[in-house]
């Protein structure tokens, strides 16, 4: 092992310099890529899993949805009073043998 003193100190050339630029630039790139990578995998599982959750949920609402229908059916039918009910009613003449 050598040891340098100050004076032994080596100034880079032009060459040194731009070939260290060279190598910090592939790295960079090389980290770019190895992020954006990451990033699309991540970005790709977290939408599979909503895509699930959603149909999950979907699923469930339908079931509900069933349940309620099936309820309704079960509950007892009243015939709807419509309009014309409600006019005949208003119409009718009064029985003269009520009072």
């Amino acid at each position: 092992m050598t040891t340098q003193t100050q004076s032994e100190t080596k100034i880079p050339s032009l060459k040194d310099v731009k070939a260290a630029s060279a190598r910090v630039e592939q790295k960079a790139r090389e980290m770019y890529d190895v992020l954006v990578d990451a990033s699309v995998k991540w970005a790709g599982f977290s939408l599979g899993y909503g895509r699930s959750a959603l149909t999950t949920s979907a699923r469930a609402l339908e079931r509900a949805a069933e349940r309620l229908a099936t309820l309704e059916e079960k509950l007892p039918k009243k015939a709807p009073e419509g309009p014309a009910e409600a006019q005949a009613a208003e119409t009718a003449t009064p029985d003269p043998n009520v009072n």
